[in-house]
């Protein structure tokens, strides 16, 4: 379910390339799904390192955007896992990560044709 979800915003929306979506790290991070009336909206994923966790792969459909969906999400999966978090975000989504209290750090990179910046946050 997380990845038709990831599949409708990423690849089908936003034209990532379906081989690179999809990756060696969706076998061992943990999923995250939020259904609503038994359909799947939004989904992301935690990458647990030693010493941080990678969010990774954020993302809620179209329709169901501006709701406070992805927000929910986020903090309840930072308050699960707690420590320090990094994410690259999408640029155009900086300033909902800076709502959430992550800061950013480093140079833009492109990620899948998309420009993108390092951000991180520590949650106790």
């Amino acid at each position: 379910m997380c990845m038709k979800v990831r599949g409708q915003v990423f690849v089908d929306e936003q034209h990532v390339k379906s081989e690179i979506e999809i990756d060696e790290f969706d076998q061992t991070c943990r999923h995250f799904l939020v259904i609503i009336d038994d359909l799947p909206v939004a989904a992301m994923r935690a990458i647990e390192h030693e010493d941080y966790t990678k969010l990774g792969r954020i993302c809620v459909l179209k329709e169901y955007r501006h709701q406070g969906i992805g927000e929910k999400l986020v903090r309840y999966v930072t308050q699960l896992i707690k420590g320090e978090f990094r994410l690259g975000a999408q640029l155009h989504a900086l300033a909902f990560y800076e709502q959430l209290g992550f800061i950013s750090y480093g140079n833009e990179f492109i990620e899948a044709d998309i420009p993108h910046i390092m951000m991180r946050k520590e949650v106790e």
